[in-house]
């Protein structure tokens, strides 16, 4: 069966203003700093609960998932997502903001278990390769949006402009995905038990685990911490901080988008294995260099994390069964969300811990990066012969 473009589309378009809706908190973290009046460690306790509640969503919905057609299933959290962002702007203090924000992101457990599951279930091969990649690309795109909004308007009219930007157009992009999926009905799953056995899905996905994890941790601490080290330590305006990182992403983006020719040309393994490398040298630029050469390795080198993203998403979605694709992809990515907590919670700290130094949490990317690493060495063999023993699960559609 050929596959479906407006399917990829139409979930394409659900993962660009979803990501651009929670990442404009990160674009104008520095003018929400300063108006609500918090620093590092806050600043790493509000990221860290956005995450936990999404996660917590994240492995109900995708329980949830696997009795429901993921066309009509995904759309509810978008919307939900978009008319939440609108409540967020009424937060006037620190706490009433976290607490607002913990709301909006149970709208944010949605999309990975139901939408990069529903991409599993339609592609395989080389197609499923492609289409992790463009899915992938656009939710990039969208986090470079969410950025690069938040960071200008949150500066030029306040912060509560990017939320409310960012909440119409999920709703609009709800009747957009609608229209283009419309009698085009996912077939129904085939019959799963009613527990699901967590087990032997995490055996099958070991590998992917700590990869997984260290993706949400480098992610989380660049896009939060990346525009208070451009303003705190190099003095630049909030717009121009936010700016520069949403530049990192539109990097990230592009290298995203050709995922698949760099898995057929060089490897799927080879690929990632080269993109932690990178990634510890952008972390340790970012941390001691000027900042043209600071900014300068994060858009090159540090462009890398986003191919470990579609990667790995092949790899997890290989090596799990398509009856539980959205358990799988909601625990697994639960793994993202708790790294991402925990790395940027503990950034804070660092960072308040050394003075207020803004370099700190880089040092902790180039550290985590490194590990990644050695461990994608450590494990090579026995996940290629896990991977051929998988090979033939590969749903054929």
């Amino acid at each position: 069966m050929a596959p479906d473009r407006r399917i990829l589309f139409a979930n394409s378009i659900y993962h660009l203003t979803n990501d651009a809706a929670v990442t404009v908190m990160a674009g104008q973290i520095t003018v929400l700093r300063a108006d609500l009046g918090f620093g590092n460690t806050e600043t790493g306790l509000l990221v860290a609960t956005a995450l936990l509640v999404t996660l917590v969503a994240q492995i109900a919905f995708g329980r949830v998932a696997d009795r429901r057609d993921p066309s009509r299933f995904l759309p509810i959290g978008i919307a939900y997502l978009g008319a939440a962002s609108f409540l967020v702007t009424g937060a006037t203090s620190f706490p009433v903001f976290v607490a607002l924000v913990a709301v909006s992101r149970i709208g944010a457990g949605f999309y990975h278990p139901v939408g990069i599951s529903w991409i599993g279930r339609a592609y395989a091969g080389r197609d499923l390769d492609h289409a992790m990649g463009f899915q992938s690309s656009f939710g990039d795109m969208g986090v470079i949006l969410g950025m690069g909004s938040g960071a200008i308007l949150g500066s030029a009219v306040g912060w509560q402009a990017p939320f409310l930007l960012w909440g119409a157009l999920n709703l609009a992009a709800v009747a957009l995905g609608l229209l283009l999926v419309r009698g085009r009905k996912s077939p129904p799953p085939p019959r799963s038990p009613s527990r699901v056995a967590y087990g032997p899905l995490l055996r099958d996905v070991r590998y992917w685990i700590l990869p997984i994890a260290l993706g949400g941790a480098v992610f989380n601490v660049v896009s939060n911490f990346g525009p208070v080290l451009v303003r705190d330590k190099f003095g630049e305006p909030d717009a121009t901080a936010g700016v520069s990182i949403a530049l990192w992403l539109l990097a990230g983006s592009i290298a995203a988008f050709y995922f698949g020719r760099l898995s057929a040309r060089f490897g799927r393994y080879r690929t990632l294995l080269v993109a932690y490398f990178l990634l510890t040298l952008a972390g340790l630029a970012a941390a001691i260099l000027p900042l043209p050469f600071a900014l300068a390795a994060l858009w090159t080198a540090g462009s890398a994390l986003f191919v470990t993203y579609p990667a790995t998403f092949s790899y997890v979605s290989e090596a799990s069964h398509i009856r539980l694709q959205g358990a799988a992809f909601g625990v697994i990515f639960g793994f993202q969300l708790l790294g991402g907590a925990a790395a940027a919670y503990a950034a804070g700290v660092l960072a308040q811990a050394f003075g207020a130094n803004p370099s700190a949490p880089f040092y902790l990317v180039a550290a985590l990066c490194g590990a990644g690493f050695v461990y994608l060495l450590a494990v090579r063999s026995r996940v290629e012969t896990h991977g051929e023993a998988i090979s033939t699960a590969t749903p054929q559609l």
